[in-house]
């Protein structure tokens, strides 16, 4: 009965500290998801408690989710946690421009007025380097694999080489910063605002990852579920990169690019 005893409470105690250890539980996700149902539904009393519940559950809810939050907030005409969402959002790099659609509300003027010193902790406090060459790798893709989609459509022509060159570039680019600053997270690098849209968004780093593995490199293949622990992936994403895979054999890019010119170009390779 004893050794039952101690083991129950080893079990407990494990479960903790993994619980402990994990900045963004999957309980967050799950939040963060009822409180945005609510919002489309206009129920935002109730959709105040799930994203408050939610932001309990780390130290540093995702940005994304903080802007539905102070939408709610001025919904539910709670002018402190606006405030303090906005703060939030000020310190982890967001632009005074961003808070200008809430000047007419009491809080604005206060913010506005200490703005700078927002400003400051956030050049103290995050590597805004590092965010600047992210999203231009997060871009780069984004225009690689629209390109390799119309080659694979014939609308446009591309040499195997480049399709080659330009995958490996984009792959070795992702290594070099992982290698140096681990997998980007919105904790080092600070909030994604969208200068064109006016927004707050997430990364997109799911994308880049299931491009990366269609394109036959595996990253952090047995590290997936500590970097969704980490706020970079949705935990969706330990599921779906289990079974995202290129044409290849996931040996790498010259491989995989080769066979996919085969399939999209067979004639090229008939006698």
């Amino acid at each position: 009965m004893k050794k039952t005893l101690l083991f129950i409470c080893f079990l407990i105690t494990v479960s903790f500290a993994s619980s402990q250890e994990c900045n963004y539980p999957e309980e967050y996700y799950s939040l963060v998801a009822s409180a945005r149902k609510k919002v489309k539904i206009e129920k935002f009393k109730e959709a105040e408690k799930d994203f408050k519940e939610a932001f309990s559950l780390t130290d540093f809810p995702l940005g994304d989710d903080l802007g539905y939050a102070l939408y709610v907030a001025q919904k539910r005409k709670n002018a402190n946690w606006a405030k303090e969402i906005a703060i939030q959002l000020a310190r982890g790099g967001v632009p005074l421009r961003y808070f200008v659609k809430y000047k007419r509300f009491k809080w604005f003027n206060g913010f506005k007025s200490n703005f700078k010193k927002y400003k400051d902790y956030y050049h103290e406090n995050f590597n805004e380097g590092l965010k600047i060459r992210y999203k231009k790798l997060l871009k780069d893709d984004v225009v690689y694999n629209e390109r390799y989609h119309q080659w694979r459509t014939r609308e446009i022509e591309i040499p195997l080489n480049e399709l080659v060159s330009k995958a490996s570039e984009i792959v070795s680019e992702f290594k070099s910063i992982t290698d140096k600053y681990g997998f980007p997270t919105e904790r080092l690098m600070g909030y994604n605002y969208v200068y064109k849209k006016n927004a707050i968004e997430r990364f997109y780093s799911g994308v880049l990852v299931v491009h990366i593995y269609q394109r036959g490199v595996l990253v952090f293949q047995n590290e997936i579920g500590k970097i969704v622990c980490n706020g970079s992936l949705h935990p969706n994403m330990i599921k779906t990169l289990k079974m995202i895979r290129g044409y290849g054999d996931s040996t790498g890019v010259e491989q995989e690019m080769k066979v996919r010119h085969k399939i999209f170009r067979k004639e090229l390779y008939e006698e």
